[in-house]
């Protein structure tokens, strides 16, 4: 039976009515980069103790850098990364797993890291956390804005996610969360050039003219995504702003799928809005992992510290695990 994703509370705490109150947290996280939705999120939330998580991909230099409790961890990936961080909270008495009211604003975090720290929030016996997402009004250079720099190093599976290889298939099914960099897309695409690929679009977008730029986008993968014709049957919708339901579609893709053809190794792909990548990790830890599933991710020597531009809203998602 699928999971129910429709239990979960999504509440808009900005938008045209300004700022709702929200809790007040023990701990609040947040990925610091050039974009003013990050600080100005980091600035309205409540909590004791606030923490900046400092990503080296982003590639900020020492002034760039802000003032507070900060954590970094130079040449780590996403696994080793969020283990030093959560073993430093927990060794700090900064999180105790049953009592610490939990926010973590996903907004500038890396995908893979997002993927992996609710995972292991998981594991941990965390029950409930609450995540923040701030949408840009719209993106710095429309749908010529770049999100990733650097060579693209390796297609590999997320840490964790790696899922089981007794159940593969013969048949490979991708799913791709579509987001706006081809580069990463085509990448890829590219190295899983042999499977079937499913695109997973936000619509609704988080504005207007952002699925527009995000198909001009996809476009440019064309060819790697076996897609030229740009056929209706290998699209999904899911909105570009809600995790849950974007886990809910996920999981229909998976089921209408497995239906048509139970031999398949499925693979899922997040390259979307980071609301929708939690979406990915939800339905990873709640069905895609009982099913084998993995998740893949292009992964760039470094991400852009500022690609969109101011603030149009901001939500919470209790994720409750």
């Amino acid at each position: 039976m699928a999971h129910d994703y429709g239990l979960y509370l999504r509440e808009e705490i900005f938008g045209a009515r300004g700022w709702q109150a929200t809790d007040s947290y023990d701990l609040f996280l947040s990925a610091f980069n050039l974009g003013e939705r990050t600080v100005e999120v980091y600035g309205r939330i409540g909590a004791t103790e606030k923490i900046w998580l400092i990503h080296e991909e982003y590639g900020l230099s020492g002034g760039e850098v802000p003032d507070g409790q900060k954590f970094q961890l130079a040449g780590s990936d996403e696994a080793i990364y969020c283990n030093a961080l959560i073993d430093s909270l927990l060794a700090n008495g900064q999180l105790d797993v049953a009592r610490t009211r939990l926010c973590i604003d996903i907004t500038g975090i890396l995908r893979p890291h997002l993927l992996f720290i609710t995972l292991y929030l998981k594991r941990l016996g965390v029950r409930v956390v609450d995540m923040l997402y701030a949408e840009p009004k719209h993106y710095a250079l429309k749908e010529k804005t770049p999100f990733s720099t650097g060579s693209i190093l390796e297609v590999r599976p997320v840490r964790g996610f790696e899922g089981a290889s007794s159940m593969r298939g013969g048949e490979d099914f991708l799913v791709i969360g579509m987001g706006y960099d081809d580069r990463l897309l085509a990448a890829v695409a590219e190295n899983k050039d042999k499977a079937e690929k499913h695109q997973l679009f936000g619509l609704p977008s988080l504005r207007a003219d952002m699925y527009q730029e995000s198909v001009l986008r996809s476009r440019r993968a064309a060819d790697e995504l076996g897609d030229s014709n740009f056929s209706e049957t290998h699209r999904s919708f899911a909105p570009a702003n809600d995790p849950f339901g974007t886990a809910s579609v996920l999981g229909e893709i998976i089921e209408q799928r497995l239906a048509r053809q139970p031999d398949t190794s499925l693979m899922l792909c997040p390259l979307g809005t980071k609301a929708q990548v939690l979406g990915f990790a939800l339905y990873h830890i709640f069905e895609g992992g009982l099913l084998g599933a993995r998740i893949v991710f292009p992964f760039s020597e470094g991400y852009s510290p500022k690609t969109g531009t101011d603030m149009a809203r901001a939500w919470l998602y209790r994720v409750e695990l």
